[in-house]
């Protein structure tokens, strides 16, 4: 009797040895399992936010695209305006006319267009600087090795794009501009014309407007 008490003693202290040993194992992959859902809520509560941010900087892109092609329809009128209106300027011999209507219409569009630029010129920085924000958030929080890494190079792509839609707006603001510095130097143009048919002194020759129209067309 007594080797049966002993044996199941010595059995219950084994047994309670081993239980105990898997409680505690079994108490660590629960803290683990709590764990992970704490970090996968993370994960996903950051792909949410950079999935939102990167939709919005699609959304904006396109505006920006869109606005950039309405420029560039508006660049090309003006552009055939000025060729229109420099084409019945500078005529055979020594004919001038002068179309201040026409001028005055080409002038108001230039100044359209310059307002367009600015306003895309501030779109543009707005917008640079919010993906330049969320991609140093995201940054700030994320593994090279984690699946929302990925977002950032994407914003990082986006943001590339932007500066190149930026640079694109500088070209043709720089590219209005020239065409307003003609326009002024052709107003320069008619007025001495003007003294020319009113017979005063500061006539010009059709020679020198065909000069005017050529120094144009090549800095174009």
């Amino acid at each position: 009797m007594d080797e049966i008490i002993t044996r199941w003693a010595t059995d219950l202290a084994k047994y309670q040895k081993q239980f105990q040993e898997q409680a505690e194992q079994v108490a660590d992959w629960d803290r683990m399992l709590v764990e992970n859902i704490t970090r996968a809520q993370k994960l996903y509560a950051s792909t949410v936010d950079a999935d939102r941010a990167t939709q919005e900087v699609e959304r904006q892109l396109a505006a920006v695209e869109g606005q950039q092609d309405e420029l560039s329809s508006w660049l090309d009128r003006y552009e055939q305006e000025v060729e229109a209106l420099l084409s019945k300027q500078v005529g055979a011999g020594d004919t001038l006319q002068g179309p201040d209507q026409e001028r005055e219409r080409t002038y108001k569009l230039a100044e359209r267009l310059s307002e367009r630029l600015n306003d895309m010129g501030q779109d543009l920085t707005s917008m640079i600087e919010e993906v330049n924000s969320a991609s140093a958030n995201l940054s700030k929080t994320t593994k090279a090795d984690e699946p929302i890494s990925q977002i950032v190079r994407i914003l990082n792509s986006h943001l590339s794009q932007l500066q190149l839609i930026d640079q694109g707006t500088a070209a043709l603001r720089a590219k209005i501009n020239t065409a307003q510095k003609a326009g002024s130097s052709f107003n320069g143009l008619q007025s001495q014309y003007g003294g020319y048919r009113s017979g005063t002194p500061g006539s010009i020759s059709g020679s020198a407007a065909e000069d005017f129209y050529r120094a144009y067309m090549g800095r174009r």
